[in-house]
């Protein structure tokens, strides 16, 4: 299995180890997970009446506290009455099978796009079929058990605020918590918010609409134009699954302007506030 150093991807040891050099000790904490530490970023409440706790969750590999991470969308929600909680992703067996190359990968995940209207719908049948299976299964059961763990050790600190508790994740950590919360594997929040949910895997990413849709709390799907093939494959599906099964408070939403950048954040928080306060939150 290719770690996540093969792909200049970082750990949440390398995260807390930058958040170390770079923070005083009281600007940031460690949560205990097992014998690992995970960096753990506090931010509390800009108004005198707080809704609740948002935990958020980067995508796997990706550093939450960097000028592109989920960090800057903290102070939008600090500032309408959240408290934000922001850690990594665990990165623990989640990497590409070891018989696959770059150049096989690359065209399964051109190949699961879904087309375009107007498209004749087909897909691309010479790509090897093996190639778009990509997580090992152990790898995977261990990364969905890490996380698990991980949101168990958080819940323990959300306890410490009232109010709403909810959860923001990006890419594979979202599809994870929707897949982890639609079995019953983990106590759900009172409101998830998925930002471009997706596994670099045909199989796993093909359930990811049924999962949306048999989530048991209000659901925000964003999505941008910049989202790899893999998360703008199931986009549509992700809809049509929750109308048809008549989830509530399921809305989707389009992310414009260059990804990840401050202002989109800025938008993002916009999104969530709407959403929010539509339920009454």
């Amino acid at each position: 299995m290719i770690g996540f150093a093969a792909y200049g991807l970082q750990s949440p040891e390398a995260a807390l180890n930058d958040i170390q050099r770079s923070q005083f000790d009281d600007q940031y904490d460690v949560l205990l997970v097992g014998e690992k530490q995970i960096p753990l970023v506090i931010a509390e409440s800009n108004t005198p009446i707080t809704r609740g706790v948002a935990v958020m969750v980067s995508e796997s590999g990706r550093n939450p506290f960097s000028e592109h991470g989920l960090v800057q969308l903290s102070t939008a929600l600090n500032n309408v009455g959240w408290v934000t909680m922001i850690m990594p992703a665990p990165t623990s067996g989640f990497g590409p099978a070891p018989d696959q190359n770059a150049n096989a990968n690359q065209q399964a995940d051109t190949s699961n796009q879904t087309p375009s209207p107007g498209s004749n719908g087909t897909s691309d049948d010479s790509v090897n079929k093996a190639s778009v299976n990509r997580i090992e299964q152990a790898a995977f059961d261990q990364h969905e058990q890490q996380i698990i763990l991980q949101m168990r050790a958080i819940a323990e600190k959300t306890r410490q605020y009232n109010g709403f508790f909810l959860v923001i994740a990006q890419g594979t950590s979202a599809a994870w918590l929707t897949k982890i919360y639609a079995q019953n594997k983990l106590d759900y929040p009172d409101g998830m918010v998925s930002i471009s949910p997706q596994w670099p895997d045909r199989s796993y990413n093909q359930q990811l609409p049924k999962w949306v849709s048999q989530t048991p709390m209000p659901y925000l799907d964003v999505y941008s134009a910049a989202d790899t093939s893999w998360a703008k494959a199931t986009v549509s599906q992700r809809k049509i699954q929750s109308l048809k099964s008549l989830k509530m408070m399921y809305r989707q939403r389009e992310l414009i302007g260059q990804t990840m950048d401050s202002q989109q954040y800025a938008r993002l928080g916009k999104e969530i506030y709407g959403w929010l306060t539509h339920m009454g939150w």
